[in-house]
């Protein structure tokens, strides 16, 4: 885990969401949700039909992410997903990828 300059955890989840969640607006909804939280990275489909978030951030923010995708998207949701990996230091904001 790594520290950013306020003393904040940073982390770096790959979240791979199964079910319905194509075709629903879940990539939109994803990078709406992740407005006024300090999270980067990206969502996009993937061929198997899943949607794959590759996202980092202050550790509070990058879980207050995946719970607000939880509940906005639990009517769609099978199955989540986490791994971690090591911060890659992505800016920008969150965004969908193609």
């Amino acid at each position: 885990m790594t520290t950013n300059d306020s003393g904040q955890n940073l982390v770096r989840y790959i979240v791979r969401f199964s079910g319905h969640v194509q075709g629903v607006g879940f990539r939109a909804t994803t990078v709406a949700e992740s407005r006024k939280l300090n999270v980067h990275g990206f969502v996009r489909n993937e061929s198997d039909g899943s949607v794959e978030l590759d996202v980092e951030g202050p550790e509070g923010d990058v879980k207050e992410l995946i719970r607000r995708i939880k509940v906005t998207m639990r009517d769609f949701l099978d199955d989540t997903q986490v791994d971690t990996l090591p911060p890659l230091g992505h800016k920008g904001g969150l965004r969908v990828r193609y």
